[in-house]
């Protein structure tokens, strides 16, 4: 709570309450992120009545607080909003990138609604833009690559998904080194495709890689880590070892229960795997699709 008045009080100052929202975001603090922005947000409306390049950035960065809060619906309508303004800004030496940024966050949000389809135009769209601004081995064009790839595994397009995710692997090592979020998720999302595609053991040395990386960087209580603990555990009793499946989904449901809520969607789903295992019902056990 003292997080949240502080974002309010500090509302002349629309950077500090950015920094401090991504600030909140890193550790998966989500509430106290929505509060931070929801304050810019008023600080802006009270400056401009004309929609500026500052009210588009914060209209996506709480589309994505929204996405991972599970308000589907609130994150659609920010997202728009910067989109309509974004292809209004013409002369702006951002356009292209910010653009790029708003096609991918609407790709990764119909991938949580499993729209795969709809999902794959947005991310195609935002890895042609972001490839007509950035050098082919930035970390932003992996990031796209990354992103559509997750989309290409719902719609079990696996060979084309496996090449995107190697390619970007090389870009994040060369850019980032060993220890850093975007890593992590990829690794996490290759473990995934492994899985998928019936190589149980590549699948689970990525997913011990990743969850090793998220634990050196991430707070404890991320809900990132619980979606690798959640795969882990589905591998795990898809080989018939219950002890180890039943131990990761209940460290990822105490994890999610503290960050997102008991509601969240993502709680939800990691309890109602753990109730089911426990009631040997394991064939309706639901894997955490591969992370945007």
């Amino acid at each position: 709570m003292g997080d949240q008045l502080k974002c309010r009080r500090s509302g002349t100052d629309l950077s500090a309450l950015r920094k401090t929202a991504a600030r909140h975001g890193r550790r998966g603090e989500f509430a106290k992120s929505e509060a931070c922005l929801r304050a810019a947000l008023r600080f802006l409306q009270k400056t401009s009545r004309i929609p500026t390049f500052d009210h588009l950035t914060v209209w996506n960065e709480l589309g994505m607080v929204y996405k991972y809060l599970g308000k589907f619906g609130q994150a659609e309508k920010y997202y728009r909003l910067a989109l309509r303004c974004a292809r209004q800004c013409i002369e702006h030496p951002q356009r292209t990138s910010f653009l790029a940024s708003i096609y991918h966050n609407l790709g990764g949000l119909d991938h949580a609604r499993r729209r795969f389809r709809r999902g794959e135009i947005y991310a195609r769209r935002a890895l042609q833009l972001r490839r007509e601004v950035e050098s082919p081995s930035s970390g932003a064009v992996a990031s796209d690559m990354v992103a559509l790839a997750a989309i290409l595994d719902g719609l079990r397009k696996f060979a084309e998904s496996e090449k995107l995710y190697n390619s970007a692997l090389r870009i994040y090592r060369r850019a980032y080194g060993e220890n850093h979020a975007e890593t992590a998720v990829l690794l996490n999302n290759l473990a995934a495709l492994y899985q998928a595609t019936k190589r149980p053991h590549r699948a689970e040395a990525f997913y011990l890689a990743a969850l090793r990386m998220k634990r050196r960087i991430l707070p404890c209580s991320h809900p990132d880590i619980a979606v690798t603990m959640n795969n882990l555990a589905m591998l795990y009793r898809s080989q018939g070892n219950r002890d180890g499946a039943l131990r990761w989904f209940e460290d990822a449901a105490g994890i999610l229960a503290v960050s997102l809520g008991n509601h969240h969607p993502s709680t939800k789903l990691v309890r109602g795997n753990l109730r089911r295992l426990r009631s040997s019902r394991p064939r309706s056990l639901t894997l955490f699709p591969p992370i945007q």
